[in-house]
């Protein structure tokens, strides 16, 4: 069986798993039927894990509008606790958190609260930490220590290593430490993610693939070059997360500059679409900043793409944004424009 029909079988038997052993709490009584995120299959981990997930920029960016003041403001732990509840409702189970704490903490307490470790399957990643250097290893013994109590756990599902720079590092000493900790029992397993060219991506799949389960990358409608990496990644049996559907919010300015009458939540469910389209992603991860954003996000992954919604994101996508330097240089492809 080829590998793409595999990942279509796997996928199918995700979705049909998705109210099992990581399945998401029932719907409490005398409340109506809340719409099920579909489940995919995590590369060769086996994980059945929502289609979408909670990025961890959900809970370290100032994001909400206080309309007293005028300014912004991240979501309150109630907040927080009242979207990832509603979010468990919705069959999301993949939970990540980035190099900030708050990413951490405020998800963390948040399960605790509610009692569901158990239906969530926790992506703890260390980015901004690798060097390439020794020293990794006692980063990375530190940083899980310190992030494990943040979540209020005595394991993560899932450890990424990784660097925010360009820069191609060498990963032999961060994966010395991984094992390590998967022997401990901290991890059950490990990825890699950074802010590398595609080119380096392809490179660092070649050279250290096997020793990971899983690899994460930017993927959007206009930041397209992923599509060069995901063969690769695919090749090494590797589960492939993306992060940045928004490119952290400016493809939606570059979006309603040619399209005034729509709307963020329009746009934000097409974009999620276009990446969820992709059938080599297993994980699209939006950065969430309310309970409604967490309701239309989330249901967006619900429903396929419409064909005309492509053409006119396709089109749309060929414009410039004010993203980082590194998603305009790097990760825009030729099919972008």
């Amino acid at each position: 069986m080829g590998r793409v029909s595999r990942r279509g079988f796997l996928r199918n038997v995700g979705t049909g798993v998705a109210a099992g052993c990581l399945g998401a709490p029932a719907v409490r009584a005398g409340q109506p039927p809340v719409p099920q995120v579909p489940r995919r299959i995590l590369g060769r981990t086996g994980l059945s894990v929502s289609a979408v997930g909670f990025g961890g920029h959900s809970w370290s960016y100032a994001r909400i509008a206080d309309p007293r003041t005028g300014a912004r403001r991240r979501p309150t732990q109630d907040e927080a606790r009242q979207m990832i509840r509603l979010g468990l409702d919705m069959g999301v189970n993949y939970f990540d958190g980035c190099t900030p704490i708050h990413e951490h903490t405020v998800p963390g307490k948040a399960l605790r609260d509610l009692g569901a470790r158990k239906h969530a399957v926790i992506c703890i990643r260390s980015i901004h930490k690798m060097k390439g250097t020794k020293a990794d290893k006692q980063t990375l013994h530190d940083f899980i220590h310190e992030r494990l109590k943040a979540w209020h756990t005595d394991y993560a599902d899932i450890l990424f290593a990784g660097m925010a720079t360009e820069d191609y590092w060498d990963m032999s000493y961060a994966i010395e430490a991984l094992d390590e900790i998967k022997k401990k029992g901290q991890a059950r397993f490990t990825g890699f993610g950074s802010h590398f060219s595609p080119a380096n991506y392809r490179q660092a799949i070649k050279r250290y693939g096997r020793h990971f389960d899983i690899c994460s990358m930017p993927y959007n409608v206009r930041h397209r070059a992923a599509e060069q990496v995901f063969p690769s990644a695919d090749r090494a049996g590797l589960g492939i997360v993306t992060i940045k559907p928004f490119a952290r919010g400016s493809l939606f300015k570059a979006l309603k500059a040619h399209e005034p009458q729509a709307t963020d939540a329009d746009l934000a469910a097409k974009m999620i679409r276009f990446v969820l389209a992709n059938p080599r992603v297993d994980v699209c991860i939006p950065g969430v900043h309310s309970v409604d954003h967490v309701r239309q996000d989330f249901a967006a992954a619900i429903k396929p793409l419409a064909a005309a919604d492509r053409r006119a994101l396709q089109r749309l996508a060929s414009v410039p944004t004010d993203a980082d330097d590194w998603l305009e240089h790097h990760w825009v492809a030729s099919t972008t424009t």
